[in-house]
């Protein structure tokens, strides 16, 4: 009986230390390099800590790197010295140098989440027809607008046009304008002028990528549109937030992301903000989705921490994850099934301003994935700065940011 015994314990004794040595080998642990600053940081961490619940065996580090070009400066360190983080929260143009070295997202989920992304940002998230990274947070153009002045807000080009010189003042009749109708920021923000291209059904580039389109009649049709816009519209480099509690502006095109500063602007101007859909184009009302996606990056990482980082992307694409990660930092929902949820449905019937965030959400378009995007970006602010401050002509301006472009195509 006693042999039994110490037979039986010894045998108990070996099952759990087997156990131990089995849950180490389990455990994984992997790094996720992010730019979220201030109040972006305590979602992002409940999200982890979530999923860490979800996945005892896996450890998520969230390591925040300074702003999105500390973060790519240090990416881009990290892989030369062959140490890059698991994961990362990277721009298109960051991305595209590095497909070669990523591991595919996509091919690890099932099709049903795959069709669940928001169509404009598959292209942006899809190399060499495999989907590649999944899209994070993200944001989208909209109009926002004062409702004393603004009680209707235009719905088509044309009343764009003629709403922004109704509103363009010299209230003191000192030749001076001291009220304009709305507002651009040209060079740090081209994707003001992007919007306008893709309504136009224009586009930088044909979709090979061997010919610039850019400076055809429908580009020439939207910088033509910006120009006669010019008059009677303020153009800056900084943000609108400032101008628009000051009273300078009416209206303008920016990212639902800076909802909470153009509100809160508004309040101090002591009016109240509206939120609509971007006027629509003689092709269409589409507008442009910024923001950065996840991609997981295959170098010196082990088969169990690529397995962990794909589990832990598709963790934040699940609709109530995604939904709480808009809820409380401000972007949008990435996939279609969090539109449709009682969940979203009960935000947005609260947050009065989400309902057209959301409807030109579902009807966005991302930049190209061209490795030298950043560089044509640029080109495409500089026409754009010079013709809505007189510079030069839309055709001009785009004969050269083409010439620009082109001259990126056979780098």
């Amino acid at each position: 009986m006693m042999k039994s015994w110490k037979v039986l314990t010894i045998g108990m004794i070996f099952v759990f230390l087997f156990g131990l040595f089995a849950f180490a080998d389990d455990a994984v642990t992997i790094t996720f390099w992010h730019a979220m600053s201030s109040h972006f940081q305590p979602p992002l961490q409940k999200l982890t800590d979530d999923f860490m619940a979800e996945n005892p065996n896996i450890t998520v580090n969230l390591v925040y790197q300074g702003n999105y070009g500390a973060l790519q400066q240090k990416i881009n360190a990290a892989v030369a010295a062959g140490d890059p983080p698991t994961m990362a929260q990277l721009y298109e143009n960051m991305i595209t140098p590095l497909v070669d070295i990523l591991y595919p997202i996509g091919p690890h989920m099932t099709a049903a989440e795959k069709a669940d992304i928001i169509d404009g940002l598959v292209p942006s998230n899809t190399y060499n027809g495999v989907l590649t990274t999944v899209p994070f947070n993200k944001s989208i153009m909209v109009l926002y607008y004062r409702k004393d002045l603004v009680p209707n807000p235009p719905k088509t080009w044309a009343e764009y046009l003629q709403m922004a010189k109704d509103l363009t003042v010299d209230k003191d009749g000192d030749g001076v304008i001291d009220q304009f109708g709305t507002a651009f920021r040209p060079s740090a923000n081209p994707e003001q002028f992007l919007t306008l291209l893709k309504e136009a059904g224009g586009s930088i580039l044909n979709k090979d990528w061997t010919e610039v389109t850019l400076n055809n009649d429908k580009g020439l049709q939207a910088m033509q549109f910006a120009a006669s816009l010019a008059p009677y519209s303020l153009i800056t480099s900084g943000y609108l937030n400032d101008p628009f509690a000051a009273g300078q502006i009416c209206m303008f095109i920016a990212s639902s992301a800076g909802y909470y500063y153009n509100n809160k602007a508004a309040k101090t101007g002591g009016f109240e903000m509206g939120v609509a859909r971007v006027p629509a184009g003689p092709a269409n009302q589409k507008s442009a989705i910024q923001g950065t996606n996840i991609a997981l990056i295959d170098m010196n990482q082990t088969q169990a921490q690529k397995d962990a980082a794909v589990k832990f992307a598709r963790f934040l694409l699940r609709p109530e994850n995604t939904i709480y990660w808009a809820e409380k930092s401000g972007y949008q929902p990435v996939i279609k099934s969090a539109y449709e949820t009682k969940e979203w449905e009960s935000f947005v019937a609260s947050h009065p301003y989400q309902q057209a965030m959301s409807a030109q959400m579902l009807d966005g378009f991302s930049q190209i994935l061209h490795p030298n995007y950043g560089d044509m970006r640029q080109a495409i602010g500089t026409a754009f700065e010079e013709v809505m401050t007189g510079d030069a002509t839309p055709k001009a301006a785009l004969d050269d940011a083409a010439s620009q472009i082109q001259d990126l195509l056979t780098d």
